[in-house]
């Protein structure tokens, strides 16, 4: 690690030597990508993914995308990055939405009527945000890859980049469920935001672009969460098994995303026992190691399913999920009787 130390503090050199050079764009275009594809995509983003603290990340992400945005400023394509910072910061803003819906739902069973409108609003107002945070990564990545390899994004199963790089192909999917995700965070938040809701069919032919092994089966998960979102687009389809599928690649891939999908399109039509089955299976996978160079992916999984599992439990019991009980619940029985009492101690 310490012998990287002064090749990357070459290349910085390198990059701020062409941005002080004033007048010439493609000298200033040409230092800054520079930087941004050895700095950035190709060196900090990788340690970065390795990293198993999802909060620690978002404020990396608060921090380090207005400098990523900057550097349009300097003549530079920071698109693919851009979209990086701003699906984590999504994350983010997304749960500290799942938060407040939290207190909606406390509020609300503890009929404090002005609680739970504030708690509402202050929800709203966060999954705008993230709807906004969301689609621009899924635009920024789609604009810059359209014009990187030449073909028109989810026009059709022939039409597909041919990636030169494992990042571009990471960004690709990253954008994609980001769009899918800013359609449906912008409908929650009243459409506040104007996401175009054709991004779920045009996503649902992108992902056919991706391998689905490769990707810890979360291309695949993904169209059956569009399948099961869009009316009519499940006909025909094996929604059941395509998750399934997905979820053993992911178990085995050491990344559970699909795991998620699975469980929010199981909530979407309030299939609330396929939820807690989803949610029992992600936390009791056998021998389950996440993958050493997506660990940060499988975090984020493993802190939307407590989002998920939390949700429930509020509704039900009152409270969050119990410290270290994902995959248990408020009316799991033992020996016969209700033991919600052991749980909430």
């Amino acid at each position: 690690m310490l012998a990287r130390i002064p090749r990357l503090l070459t290349l910085t050199a390198i990059a701020i030597s062409a941005l002080t050079l004033g007048g010439c764009a493609s000298v200033e275009r040409a230092g800054t990508n520079l930087a941004i594809k050895k700095v950035f995509e190709e060196r900090i983003t990788p340690e970065v993914m390795k990293l198993g603290d999802v909060d620690m990340v978002c404020s990396f992400s608060y921090v380090n995308a207005p400098l990523i945005t900057a550097m349009r400023s300097f003549h530079g394509e920071p698109e693919l990055m851009e979209t990086v910072m701003l699906s984590a910061g999504g994350v983010c803003s997304d749960a500290q939405a799942v938060t407040e819906e939290l207190r909606y739902l406390r509020a609300s069973r503890e009929k404090r009527p002005d609680d739970a409108q504030d708690a509402r609003i202050a929800q709203k107002r966060l999954l705008a945000l993230t709807a906004q945070r969301q689609y621009t990564a899924f635009l920024r990545m789609k604009t810059r890859l359209e014009a990187k390899y030449s073909f028109k994004y989810g026009s059709s199963k022939q039409n597909c980049p041919d990636f030169d790089r494992d990042f571009d192909e990471f960004v690709y999917l990253m954008g994609t469920i980001s769009g899918l995700q800013a359609m449906q965070n912008d409908i929650a938040a009243q459409q506040s935001v104007g996401v175009p809701t054709d991004i779920a069919p045009l996503a649902d032919t992108a992902l056919t672009c991706l391998n689905n092994a490769k990707w810890w089966g979360v291309p695949e998960a993904a169209r059956a969460t569009v399948w099961s979102i869009i009316p009519g687009a499940g006909q025909g389809r094996d929604i059941k098994g395509t998750f399934e599928k997905s979820m053993t690649l992911g178990e085995a891939k050491g990344v559970r995303l699909a795991h998620v999908m699975a469980a929010m399109a199981a909530q979407s039509s309030d299939d609330i026992a396929t939820v807690k089955e989803v949610i029992k299976r992600f936390a009791n996978v056998q021998n389950f190691t996440p993958s050493k160079d997506y660990q940060l992916i499988d975090a984020i999984a493993q802190e939307q399913m407590q989002n998920i599992s939390d949700r429930l439990w509020t509704q039900n019991a009152g409270t969050r999920t119990p410290l270290a009980s994902l995959g248990k619940f408020w009316d799991d029985k033992v020996g016969g009787d209700v033991n919600a009492d052991e749980f909430l101690k």
